[in-house]
């Protein structure tokens, strides 16, 4: 829940107060704050020419209306025509009360002051260069020589004297503003300034100009090397900030992670400024920043979708002729994880109709210059010049253009998209059908009642390749009307085939790039550009439609939603001037007299023809008519198109002969699906186009527009009357005056202190509520007010003061990362030692216990296993006697205390017989429960008493095999006295056996103690049997007090152990003494001969 500041429920109810006093049609109070100085200060060099600082009177001539109907100026009524923008009755509501579209009412001129003439002379002395109007419209550079009632001398730089108005004057920047990056950084606003620093540019190669928020780019029809994976890298990085698409990108994808919306970017221009291009350097960018394995497939599908929807016109050599959408989609990490295509409209009267010097769409010629050897065997291929589709216009190649070798790459991104090679071929043999179909002759018989297709070549291969039977191929295309009939029925067949393999494509390529669902996405709009030719028919009636629909959603978010947010929100603001296209929206989608709602209703009558269809439109409609030519004239955004009427309404209808559609059905290819609805070709034109835009309604847009700077592709050649046609057409320079003053960053008072309230040094301010946090933010940082406004719900910030507190939080953030990284490792070292005193402690606490249970065991009295079972059952009878005697207690009370209620012999009620039902059956179970628990636990004993036997068992037979072994010993050891005590009975001839071993002790003790160690042995022998036997009998004993198996056998180890170490020992020593003895025998003969004796020890 979030905490409102007792300033919000003052300012509230100061609301309310207000609202109750005044009449409900007037705005509400705004808020109490400082006095905004964020608007820039005119500049006074504009007062003394005459003009408004923003924009000149140029522009408000261009917007009157000159006979013809569409576009209007801001000041007319609201508009009642269909939009496809979910809240657009509101809006229209909103705008009627706030009249119109005009948010701002147009300042009147300032009058001639006094001090007009001392201006004059300042410049004239100053020598101060202007902007003159000459008398073809265009500006030129020139100085002021005189002035007088109105009138000014300017000599021009050529030397040319002219005498202008003071009005056609304007200032000129200075030169250190030439080329600026963005145009709103001129210190002079108006349109000779714009158009000259836009050529200053382009005249560098530097292609790319930033509007505000709205980039700028110029076709300059070559390659002017701004783009490669080094470039992107940079932008990528922030080491480049120049103007760029790669920009625009880059803050569509930066925007998306930050704040997680979805971000659309809007490429718009007319035909031949460069869209496509723009448009596939953005997705190169997008797909390079979130790459994965789904960014291969991705590029790869420009190649396609150029290859089957783009074709050279004569203003673009290689157009689109579709409009697409196409959505990126991003996972959570922001990694690409799929992506859709949404496509608008593929022209199809290119396809058998082409005008001079243009191409029908590239695939045809693609396919017969790049195909190999054994496909055109397959397909029956020839070369371009032999097709009447491709030959008719005189133009088959592009100059710097390889049609074999965009083939091979087309083969290439179709094996990337896993397009099987069957598929492919099923594609291409449709697509050389209509190559073959183009080629199909009509001959007449009966006297002209009956046209019918000459069997020859090219019958026989379309039928081959469309996989159907020649005559039923001949059937369908033959007629019983005239022979222009059968070619109109010949070309609608080519049109359904191209377009079905154009739908099948799209399709395949969006099953390929199906992924994982994703968080969020971007989406591209490259959609074909404003077309006015000396012949426009239906086709360009819908483009234009389209492009207006696109000029209405740039206008409503660069002009009307942030205009209206700053009025809801009280942000202080003067209005800003522009220029709105709906009337001319309104003249196609107006409900029953709109241009689409009239041409569906006489599509939809079978006696309407296209003179019946000029008639009703030249009836409810007030446009420019030509009779003659049955030709209409509407008013666009980007100028005045002449509409031939002629076709509209069998182009609309987009139907297939009956015979057509019966030889569809019956043909085995599964690409020509033959599903058609009744709807007209304008009704899903619209469809499409609004349904594409409320996707893009739903997402934060990013504007392109691309610029034409020729009519004839030149390279080079700035045309100033083409792009500043273009300019006065985009609302350029009313783009540059609400970016001077706009607010381009915005964010709830939520989102502001959640975000920056890092930021603060006291913790007290955070603590508080939201709009406290954020006004102390700003307050900490002595964030000026020009630089940022507070709204009832929002702040909005200038861009450069946003970028300071982004930089702050940034470094904020970082050192918190810093100290948490050095705490995770304190932490980490904390936890270790923890870890270790607690396994101290439990070694400490396991040692304890050992020993008190070595005391505990050594009591006299020891229990059996049955005494303990015994004890436990009479516990629990004693707890089960008195939990009894307690309950019986407390019911004994209950019945005392409640004696007098039941006097009246209460019946027993049902549910507390049911309850105590349950407590029996409940005791029952627990009862059994306990008798299994009490029988495991006797069988868990027996196998405890028959592993104690199994145990006793082992050790008795290891105790005897120690015995064994002492009692080996003990034989060893009278073994060797006899021995000895033999050896010196011998040798000193005195005694017999019985007397040796003394002989023996006296002799060794006259030499050394010899005897002494024999004895000292036999003393250890004895003292070592007796203590093993002690430790024997200890384990035994140990047995018996139930000591812990592990224990004993550890024990027994030890014991062991020392046995076997003391053995050997022993034996070594025995060794040695024997030994001993033996040399001090033989070493007191004293002689040479080794006596008798001295020989028998050495057996020893």
């Amino acid at each position: 829940m979030i905490v409102r500041s007792s300033l919000e429920e003052m300012l509230d109810s100061l609301q309310r107060k207000e609202e109750s006093k005044k009449p409900a049609d007037l705005p509400p109070a705004l808020p109490a704050r400082p006095a905004s100085r964020a608007r820039l200060p005119k500049r006074p060099g504009l007062a003394m020419f005459g003009v408004s600082p923003e924009v000149g009177d140029s522009r408000k001539q261009d917007v009157v209306s000159n006979g013809s109907f569409g576009r209007k100026n801001v000041l007319e009524t609201p508009s009642y025509g269909e939009s496809p923008y979910t809240m657009a009755a509101v809006h229209e509501h909103r705008l009627a009360e706030n009249g119109g579209a005009n948010l701002a009412t147009p300042s009147p001129p300032p009058s001639l002051a006094s001090g007009w003439d001392n201006s004059i002379d300042y410049y004239i002395k100053k020598q101060l260069r202007v902007w003159c109007r000459v008398q073809n419209g265009f500006w030129e550079l020139g100085k002021i020589q005189s002035a007088f009632g109105g009138k000014a001398s300017v000599i021009l730089l050529d030397g040319t004297v002219m005498t202008v108005s003071t009005r056609d004057l304007f200032p000129t920047n200075t030169e250190i503003l030439d080329g600026v990056n963005n145009l709103v950084e001129l210190g002079y606003l108006n349109e000779p300034s714009v158009l000259c620093n836009i050529q200053y540019r382009y005249q560098r190669d530097v292609i790319y100009t930033m509007v505000g928020p709205v980039l700028l780019a110029i076709n300059p029809f070559k390659d002017v090397s701004v783009a490669g994976n080094d470039v992107i890298m940079a932008y990528k990085e922030k080491i480049l900030e120049s103007p760029h698409a790669y920009k625009i990108a880059d803050a569509a994808y930066t925007h998306m992670m930050r704040d997680g919306v979805n971000q659309s970017i809007i490429i718009s221009g007319e035909s031949g400024a460069g869209k496509s291009v723009t448009a596939k350097l953005v997705m190169e960018y997008l797909i390079e920043a979130g790459k994965s394995e789904m960014s291969v497939k991705i590029s790869q599908t420009c190649c396609i979708l150029e290859a089957f929807g783009n074709a050279k016109t004569s203003r673009n050599k290689n157009s689109s002729r579709f409009g697409k959408l196409v959505d990126i989609h991003y996972n959570s990490e922001w990694i690409i994880c799929g992506a859709y295509i949404h496509t608008l409209l593929l022209e199809k009267s290119r396809i058998s109709h082409l005008c001079r010097s243009e191409r029908s769409y590239h695939i045809f010629y693609q396919m017969c210059a790049g195909a190999p050897s054994d496909m055109r065997d397959k397909l029956n291929l020839r070369m371009a010049s032999e097709y009447k589709f491709l030959n008719q216009s005189g133009c088959l190649k592009i100059h710097d253009v390889d049609d074999a070798q965009n083939f091979k790459k087309l083969m290439e991104a179709m094996d990337a998209l896993q397009i099987s090679h069957e598929d492919q071929e099923r594609v291409f043999k449709l697509v050389a059908s209509i190559l073959w179909l183009g080629n199909i002759s009509f001959e007449v018989i009966d006297h002209e009642n009956h046209v019918q297709v000459v069997t020859d070549e090219a019958s026989r291969s379309a039928a081959r390749l469309m996989g159907c039977n020649v005559k039923d191929l001949m059937m369908t295309l033959s007629t019983n009307k005239n022979q222009q009939q059968a070619i109109d029925v010949r070309d609608a067949l080519v049109k359904f085939v191209y377009t079905s393999v154009f739908s099948w494509i799209v399709e395949t390529i969006n099953k390929s790039l199906k992924g994982e669902s994703g968080s969020r996405c971007i989406s591209i709009l490259d959609i074909y550009g404003f077309e006015s030719f000396q012949k426009n028919s239906f086709d360009q009636l819908l483009i234009n439609y389209a492009n207006e629909r696109l000029q209405q959603h740039f206008v409503r978010h660069i002009f009307k939603l942030e205009q209206e947010e700053y009025e809801s929100e009280g942000i202080e603001w003067k209005k800003v001037e522009f220029v709105d296209n709906q009337g001319c929206l309104d003249l196609f989608e107006k409900k029953n007299m709109g241009i689409l709602s009239i041409l569906d209703e006489a599509s939809n009558t079978s006696e309407a023809t296209d003179l019946t269809f000029f008639n009703k439109i030249k009836q409810h409609l007030i446009l420019g008519f030509d009779d003659e030519k049955g030709s209409f004239k509407v008013n666009h955004y980007a100028g005045e198109v002449k509409y031939e009427s002629t076709g509209f309404l069998e182009k609309n209808r987009d139907t297939l002969h009956s015979d057509t559609l019966q030889f569809l059905s019956s043909s085995c290819n599964n690409f020509l699906k033959t599903d058609f609805d009744n709807q007209t070709l304008g009704t899903k034109f619209k469809y499409q186009l609004f349904k594409m835009f409320q996707m893009l309604e739903k997402s934060n847009p990013h504007f392109i527009r691309c610029i034409r700077p020729n009519a004839k592709q030149l390279q080079g050649t700035f045309d100033k009357e083409t792009v500043l046609q273009q300019l006065r057409c985009s609302g350029i320079l009313e783009i540059i005056k609400i970016s001077k003053s706009r607010y381009p960053t915005r964010m709830s008072h939520q989102e502001f202190a959640n975000r920056f309230g890092c930021l603060l040094l006291s913790k007290k301010s955070y603590c508080q509520d939201v709009l406290s946090t954020s006004v102390a933010v700003l307050q900490q940082f002595r964030v000026l007010p020009e630089a940022y406004q507070l709204g009832y719900t929002k702040i909005y910030f200038r861009q450069e003061q946003f970028l300071v507190l982004e930089k702050l939080r940034k470094q904020v953030m970082e050192n918190k990362v810093e100290k948490g990284v050095s705490g995770i490792g304190i932490s980490c070292d904390f936890r270790e030692l923890m870890a270790g005193v607690l396994t101290l402690q439990s070694f400490i606490r396991g040692e304890n216990s050992r020993r008190k249970w070595n005391v505990v065991i050594k009591k006299p009295r020891e229990k059996s296993v049955n005494e303990n079972l015994n004890e436990i059952v009479y516990i629990q009878s004693v707890c089960r006697g008195w939990l009894a005697r307690k309950y019986f207690s407390h019911v004994c009370s209950w019945k005392m205390s409640t004696k007098g209620m039941l006097q009246d012999n209460l019946p027993i009620m049902p549910s507390d017989v049911i309850e105590l039902q349950k407590m029996i059956i409940k005791g029952d179970m627990s009862l059994s429960q306990k008798e299994q628990e009490n029988e495991a636990l006797r069988d868990q004993i027996k196998q405890f008493e028959t592993r104690w036997s199994e145990h006793e068992i082992k050790m008795k037979s290891v105790e005897e095999a120690w015995q064994k072994q002492i009692a080996s010993l003990q034989k060893s050891l009278v073994a060797a006295k006899k021995s000895l005590g033999d050896s010196g009975g011998d040798g000193v001839g005195v005694g017999g056996i019985s007397s040796g071993t003394q002989t023996l002790v006296e002799y060794n003790g006259g030499g050394g103690g010899g005897g002494g160690v024999v004895d000292h042995l036999s003393k250890e022998l004895d003292q070592k049997t007796h203590d093993f036997d002690d430790n024997a009998k200890a384990i035994i004993g140990q047995q018996q007090q139930q000591m812990p198996y592990l224990k004993q056998m550890e024990e027994f180890k030890k014991v062991k152990d020392r046995f076997e170490i003391w053995k050997k020992e022993y034996k070594n020593r025995l060794k040695e003494t024997r030994a001993k003895l033996v040399k001090g025998v033989n070493g007191e003969g004293g002689g040479t001969k080794q006596s008798w004796w001295g020989k028998l020890s050495k057996r020893y």
